[in-house]
């Protein structure tokens, strides 16, 4: 869920990657947690269930002024990654043993109690259905439904599996269809995760670096085609999980304008291409919680190889690095960081690229805006637990993009900041319903989701 997207990043990028504003997550298959109505199936007695336009139009042909869009985020921060992807890998459910003979013990004031009574032992079913309106995609809306739920109810380690499936429609004539499932077994000793989709979206394509999406210039594209990951992850000594991941796509990219953006072009293997990818997934999951962390710490390394040997009409490499920590301050507010990489090397498809916006990396600009060769971008967070099932966050971050490493200067730093509102829609988990407000030097915008940014 987070970052499910998150729906991470590790199935991310297994889907179409380079969508402005919303397009990106509505294909990263964690939109099926961005809900308005969780129906808990909780059996212990204090608790119940729970309650643009279309970018057909001219190409634009100067700058663009600071504009205020709004933007689902499915993901936290890895999804299923994304997965984010729905980020990410998730976290440890109850406890930090292992199998090594390490000592068991509870380390976070939001890790659920061991499993006693049937309440334990059900899921929870969560439903979303979420009108959707913005300026790159049009009004429309996502439906979605997932299963959350201990795949052995004999298994007090493990996090909770979850399956489900969404679909999206908007006005533009952009739409999707995917199911995921996120597996874990044998008290946390295996991971796997499982996704699908297809969809077509509208969205805008600014260029390549800083100074282009700076200018604001664009192009319309449409993009549409199907996507498959695999990846299933083996847990080593230290909280370490490591495993292979296999992704597939095959995605057909058409121009709505005339002009490309300047100095950039696209040669004809990036209009209609599969791509292929055999790759490696490596993760340290100190978290106390997959949906709330509020102590602990989550590393992760994911590299991906697309060759022609495998079937790819594309070579190139794609590799990404993030860490997140989470610090109580005290029973109900929490600090939580987070730092994140991407480096992409040889003939790489512009959608492809590292961009700013992927996994919530920051919130505050339009996703795929600024899109390079390289990435770096962190972020803090202070979150307050109220009560009444409410919450306050505060966050601000920096993003940059650059062709190579040395090419990173403090004259390029994109900052980012703004404040959200959230709601627990699953007490027995802690998923809140997210809102939050972001701004950047481009102008802000509106997100909403299903559990916490990162």
């Amino acid at each position: 869920m987070t970052d499910l997207v998150l729906l991470g990043q590790s199935f991310g990028s297994s889907v179409l990657r380079r969508k402005a504003a919303l397009s990106y997550a509505v294909l990263v298959f964690g939109l099926l947690f961005s809900v308005s109505v969780v129906q808990a199936q909780d059996n212990s007695s204090s608790s119940s269930t729970s309650p643009q336009s279309s970018d057909h139009a001219q190409q634009s042909t100067g700058a663009t002024p600071k504009v205020h869009h709004f933007g689902l985020d499915l993901a936290p921060a890895e999804a299923v990654g994304m997965i984010q992807a729905l980020e990410e890998s998730q976290g440890e459910h109850e406890s930090l043993s292992s199998s090594e003979g390490e000592e068991s013990h509870v380390v976070g004031s939001s890790v659920q109690k061991p499993a006693d009574s049937d309440s334990q032992k059900r899921g929870e079913i969560v439903f979303a259905p979420i009108p959707l309106s913005n300026p790159a995609i049009g009004s429309g809306l996502i439906l979605g439904l997932g299963y959350i739920f201990p795949l052995n109810t004999n298994d007090n380690l493990s996090p909770p599996s979850m399956i489900g499936g969404a679909g999206m429609y908007a006005s533009s004539g952009s739409w999707a269809l995917g199911a995921i499932a996120k597996l874990y077994f044998k008290e946390d000793r295996y991971r796997l995760t499982a996704a699908y989709g297809r969809g077509e979206v509208n969205y805008r394509l600014y260029g390549i670096g800083n100074a282009a999406g700076g200018l604001g210039i664009y192009v319309p594209i449409h993009q549409g085609g199907r996507a498959l990951l695999i990846e299933p992850l083996v847990r080593l000594k230290w909280r370490i999980f490591a495993g292979p991941r296999y992704q597939w796509r095959s995605l057909g990219v058409q121009f709505t304008g005339e002009n490309l953006p300047p100095d950039f072009e696209i040669t004809p293997k990036e209009l209609n291409a599969k791509t292929a990818a055999l790759g490696f997934h490596v993760q340290q999951d100190r978290r106390d919680s997959q949906f709330y962390p509020d102590r602990g710490t989550l590393a992760e390394v994911i590299g991906d190889f697309f060759s022609e040997d495998i079937g790819s009409d594309l070579n190139y490499q794609s590799y990404s690095f993030a860490l997140n920590k989470y610090s109580p301050l005290t029973a109900k507010q929490t600090l939580a960081f987070r730092a994140y990489g991407c480096v992409v090397t040889g003939d790489a498809p512009f959608y492809d690229l590292c961009f700013v916006g992927a996994h919530n990396d920051i919130r505050g600009y339009q996703s795929g805006r600024y899109q390079d060769r390289r990435l770096l971008a962190s972020q803090l967070e202070y979150r307050l637990e109220l009560p009444k099932r409410l919450g306050l966050t505060g966050f601000f971050g920096v993003a940059e993009v650059a062709p190579s490493i040395g090419k990173f200067n403090a004259e390029n730093i994109l900052p980012a900041g703004g404040v959200g509102l959230r709601y627990m829609v699953a007490r027995k988990n802690h998923i809140n319903l997210r809102f939050d407000y972001a701004i950047g030097k481009d102008g802000g915008g509106f997100y909403m989701g299903l559990g916490e940014a990162f």
